[in-house]
């Protein structure tokens, strides 16, 4: 076998990485797009965490992941529908944003929403593999408000995949194909 290029200068992989445990964070609002769809429109927020342990978390995943694949994507994403049935949990979400950062009022400029805080809960979720298998990743499922976070939430039930059971000692970051990377 031949030897290659950069072997010895590459950092070996061990199975090992940084976990974030589902709960209650301190998230900040980095980018925020905005799709026109058939049933209304679709928000896309790229986000990442705040303060704490494990503050930058999802830029650590980008550059870690951006290292081997060019084409990597920020996974640190929420997403929020804007249709007539779901205007509810829009109005709840923009109340978390506004709560969250005083002097804050929406104007329907998503742009303004850039650097604002909220409080993400977290919850983890299953997700079929690019082998089959399936496992677990951990995302951002509630925007609540930054006080409501610091209060203590509860953290949400395993989001399961088609009803199907998962050994939930084994975890594995997700191969995240949204399309905003940063």
């Amino acid at each position: 076998m031949k030897s290659y290029d950069g072997y010895n200068d590459a950092e070996a992989f061990t199975g090992e990485f940084e976990k974030l445990q589902p709960g209650g964070y301190i998230c900040k609002i980095l980018k925020v797009t905005v799709e026109e769809k058939e049933y209304g429109h679709l928000i896309r927020i790229g986000f990442d965490i705040a303060e704490g342990e494990h503050k930058d978390y999802f830029k650590r995943q980008f550059d870690k992941k951006k290292e081997n694949n060019p084409e990597a994507k920020w996974s640190g994403m929420y997403y929020q529908t804007i249709k007539g049935d779901s205007l509810q949990y829009f109005k709840g979400f923009i109340l978390a944003i506004e709560k969250s950062n005083p002097g804050y009022k929406w104007d329907w400029d998503e742009k303004k929403l850039s650097g604002k805080l909220f409080g993400g809960v977290f919850g983890q979720e299953e997700f079929r593999a690019s082998d089959g298998s399936i496992k677990l990743a951990t995302k951002c499922r509630w925007v609540r408000s930054v006080e409501q976070v610091r209060e203590g939430v509860d953290i949400p039930d395993v989001k399961r995949l088609n009803n199907l059971s998962i050994d939930t000692t084994i975890w594995a970051p997700p191969d995240d194909d949204n399309d905003l990377p940063f």
